[in-house]
């Protein structure tokens, strides 16, 4: 990270950003959830950036936010979006976008809850986004599949690779990982809550870090995987944190209210792949962290805490030892 901090100080200097040039500072933005991208803050003594970067195969999705940004930021509080850098300034991060920063701290819940929850059922139901985004022909089902199942799969061929690097996990905990997601996946087939055509707006990454406020409003961002899928996976995530506390008969009042019956009773297994994905994904997590010396031990001790903790969870929840 630190060469790479280097080589973006050094574009920072030539790109014509308004930045007091010797005053330049690179901050590399941790992110505990992997390793697709790259973030970094651009800043010096009077004005901060956000940049990020994405490598060929995740190239589109970014494009395809610089592509939206404008309605985006009209219409959804996304960040202004000032350049696209078209350049491989990091090695092996062939494009990139460059953002104002918003000055704010991770929603809690608190602060313009109302607000945000209106705005992500604005967004659900928005038609002018339907319609240049394009809709497949595919249930919630599929979308459920796409999310989620699909990407246990690929966790799991990382993990199935490298067991040995994962001490802490049993061995025979390994292969009741796969039964886990192929019982999910038959569940959601199951469901008849499912079946129907999945055409709301979804933003498909909406944890609460990436909704940012302060006390004139809100800003939401990482908007890469904006595409037409299930709304009940956008009200999931974001509420996941509340899921076993007192205030979520408070949260799905509130979907109810504004989003219906039927996303509520798709989100009892979107819960269930969430606590799923930190049993999994957070695995892979640990597993690549090997190639990122520099975050390796904070991303790898909060994996395998992550990991471990869920899958207590898991085992209590939902009945079935993963040992057995």
């Amino acid at each position: 990270m630190e060469k790479n901090a280097i080589r973006l100080k050094k574009w920072a200097q030539r790109a014509e950003l308004e930045l007091e040039s010797e005053n330049i500072h690179i901050q590399y933005i941790w992110n505990p959830g992997g390793f697709v991208n790259q973030s970094y803050q651009i800043s010096d003594e009077e004005k901060r950036m956000h940049v990020k970067f994405a490598d060929r195969a995740h190239q589109p999705s970014l494009q395809q936010w610089a592509c939206h940004h404008e309605y985006l930021r009209g219409n959804y509080e996304a960040p202004k979006l000032l350049m696209e850098i078209h350049e491989t300034v990091i090695p092996e991060y062939s494009y990139g976008l460059l953002f104002e920063f918003f000055e704010g701290e991770t929603w809690k819940g608190q602060a313009w809850s109302d607000r945000i929850l209106s705005k992500i059922c604005q967004l659900h139901g928005d038609t002018h986004l339907k319609r240049v985004l394009g809709v497949e022909e595919k249930s919630y089902a599929d979308a459920f599949i796409d999310t989620y199942i699909h990407r246990f799969r690929e966790d799991m061929k990382i993990i199935d690779a490298d067991r040995g690097s994962l001490p802490f996990v049993q061995e025979e905990t390994f292969d009741m990982f796969h039964e886990m997601a192929d019982q999910l996946e038959e569940e959601v087939h199951q469901s008849i809550h499912f079946q129907r055509p999945a055409e709301d707006v979804v933003h498909n990454d909406l944890n609460q870090q990436n909704i940012l406020v302060n006390g004139d409003g809100f800003c939401i961002i990482d908007w890469d995987d904006l595409t037409v899928g299930d709304a009940a996976a956008d009200f999931a995530s974001l509420l996941w944190p509340w899921v076993d506390t007192s205030e979520w008969p408070m949260w799905e009042q509130k979907v109810r209210g504004l989003a219906g019956d039927d996303v509520v009773e798709r989100m009892s297994l979107y819960f269930k792949a969430k606590l799923l994905d930190d049993v999994i994904d957070v695995l892979a997590d640990y597993v690549e962290a090997e190639e990122y010396p520099e975050v390796k031990e904070r991303t790898q001790q909060r994996a395998k805490a992550t990991h471990l903790k869920a899958l207590e969870l898991y085992k209590a929840r939902y009945g079935k030892s993963l040992y057995e």
